[in-house]
């Protein structure tokens, strides 16, 4: 999964207390150089996007973005209030492409120039490949460049909504949740991007907390009608990480100074979660930080063993020791339970 934009933000969000994401996030480039830099280790096993989702979600991509975005504009029709045919469109990788910084910068400006004025004065209803920053102070990586796919005109609210379009296949535009928190949370770091950029035009604008999401319908690479996300609990998670990314990038600069941010991986924490085995390189690395740690057995066992030491557990199991504290107590009880033991947790 990516270090970099909305998706670093979704990351830091889901899991803020790792210091350790946050100096592969402060380094910037991928994952797995970040893993070879930290280990001197080749990273050899499979990770990221399958091959064939990344393939799905180009051919989505370039479906509705043919014919000066002609699906798009059927899909957001109703939403916009027009005729498909009145809908304006502008794709700024038509006159800015590439990923370096100075296409990035490039496209920002435009972005801010279509802010300043938008549909009013005739500028585009839909706004394609924008770029957007969500600062974070001064320091190593003073900012995050986010890259919503589209920006949307809301007649409602006489702004534009970020918005993402996403190539699951669903019916009746419903996503899988597990699906559907990840992208919550990369909408919402858009739409902090999107207002500092209303902001750095002077047309503060109190968005509302929403985004928007075009998935692909079942049949074909068609896009469903948008769906618009509330995204209150996901803005102040990512707020959240946000912070928690700068107090993590003042720890590894303490350490550090200027060097590369692996390079004071050893003196930083992580926080090994059970997710991490699914969205991050380094997730064996911080999961044998963590070995005798109720952790290391998942999350249920974390949270119902607390911070007893799994060799503690063995000893309190076997009957080597007896418990110390209501913890411990709680511990046996609730193994006692699960056992079908009425006298107590009996070793086998």
């Amino acid at each position: 999964m990516s270090t970099t934009g909305a998706a670093a933000l979704s990351r830091l969000a889901q899991n803020p207390e790792c210091q350790i994401l946050g100096a592969m996030v402060m380094r910037g480039h991928s994952e797995k150089s970040f893993f070879e830099a930290v280990t001197g280790q080749a990273y050899d096993r499979e990770f990221g996007e399958r091959q064939s989702s990344r393939r799905r979600g180009a051919q989505f991509e370039k479906a509705a973005y043919d014919g000066d975005a002609l699906l798009l504009r059927e899909a957001l029709s109703d939403f916009i209030g027009l005729d498909a045919q009145d809908i304006r469109v502008e794709n700024l990788l038509d006159y800015f492409p590439g990923e370096k910084g100075d296409a990035r910068i490039a496209r920002l400006r435009a972005t801010r120039n279509i802010l300043k004025s938008g549909p009013a004065q005739n500028g585009p209803h839909l706004v394609i490949q924008p770029q957007l920053l969500v600062p974070t102070k001064p320091g190593q990586r003073p900012y995050f460049f986010i890259a919503p796919d589209i920006l949307v005109y809301d007649p409602s609210i006489d702004a534009y909504l970020a918005g993402d379009l996403k190539s699951f296949v669903v019916r009746e535009n419903e996503v899988a949740a597990s699906d559907l928190q990840r992208v919550r949370l990369q909408l919402a770091a858009q739409n902090l991007g999107l207002t500092h950029e209303y902001s750095a035009v002077k047309r503060p604008i109190d968005l509302p907390a929403k985004g928007i999401l075009i998935f692909s319908k079942p049949n074909g690479l068609r896009p469903h009608k948008p769906r618009i996300e509330d995204l209150g609990g996901a803005l102040e998670a990512v707020r959240l990480g946000i912070k928690a990314y700068i107090e993590h990038r003042g720890r590894i600069e303490t350490l550090g100074g200027k060097a590369e941010p692996h390079t004071v991986v050893d003196d930083l924490d992580s926080h090994f979660q059970e997710s991490c085995l699914s969205t991050c390189v380094m997730a064996q690395y911080c999961r044998a930080k963590h070995s005798d740690q109720a952790i290391d057995l998942g999350d249920a066992a974390a949270e119902t063993l607390g911070g007893m030491s799994l060799t503690r557990l063995a000893e309190l199991m076997k009957g080597e020791a007896q418990p110390l504290n209501e913890n411990e107590r709680a511990v046996l009880h609730q193994l006692a339970k699960l056992s079908g033991s009425k006298d107590g947790w009996k070793a086998a």
